[in-house]
């Protein structure tokens, strides 16, 4: 029971390397294919950071003794930053990066909701839905959670919650990136370029 769970874009990755780099065992779950799914939803859009500020140090070290090296100092695409930098982290993390398995729920080992003594020294206990419909609870100490937002779209109402008539903050919208006419020479921040449409 000496894991720790997190996701595979660039946070869960380098949260994996660091505790990796001080001798725990991270187990990264990742619902996509492959490392950085949501990045590479926006892989046209050139990111406004260059290299040096999109690498974490551990995450650096991890997979420099397979003869990776760190980019230069140019302000990649999503594509650019999945392949070049994420890519390689997950492969150098080897089998504690597992693919098409999807975090359905995290809760405190034998405590249901009404619970409540224990609850802090008790591990917690990890719901996993696989693609190929099998499910898994998994035991760990602590939980990262590093999912970001890219599938889970703000509401359209101003303060936060669903403007009136708006049946749920994703029913009738999906989340992505236009194409620049400048093609990948864009250059705009994943935020500001995301967009909603019904």
């Amino acid at each position: 029971m000496s894991c720790r769970w997190s996701w595979s874009g660039p946070v869960g990755l380098a949260a994996a390397a660091n505790l990796a780099e001080r001798g725990l065992r991270p187990v990264v779950l990742e619902s996509g294919a492959r490392a950085g799914a949501a990045v590479r939803r926006w892989h046209h859009v050139r990111l406004f950071s260059a290299w040096p500020e999109l690498v974490d140090p551990a995450g650096v070290r991890l997979p420099e003794p397979t003869g990776w090296r760190r980019p230069g100092d140019r302000f990649p695409t999503g594509a650019e930053w999945a392949r070049e930098y994420l890519e390689p982290l997950a492969d150098a993390l080897g089998d504690r990066v597992r693919f098409r398995a999807r975090v359905v729920g995290v809760a405190r080992r034998g405590h249901d909701r009404t619970v409540d003594s224990g609850r802090d020294t008790e591990p917690l206990t990890v719901h996993v839905l696989h693609d190929d419909g099998t499910e898994e609870r998994v035991t760990a100490r602590a939980v990262v959670d590093a999912s970001g937002t890219w599938g889970d779209p703000n509401p359209l109402g101003g303060d936060g919650l669903p403007a009136v008539g708006e049946p749920s903050p994703t029913a009738s919208r999906t989340c992505w990136t236009p194409s620049s006419p400048l093609g990948t020479r864009a250059s705009a921040s994943p935020s500001r370029a995301a967009a909603t449409r019904r």
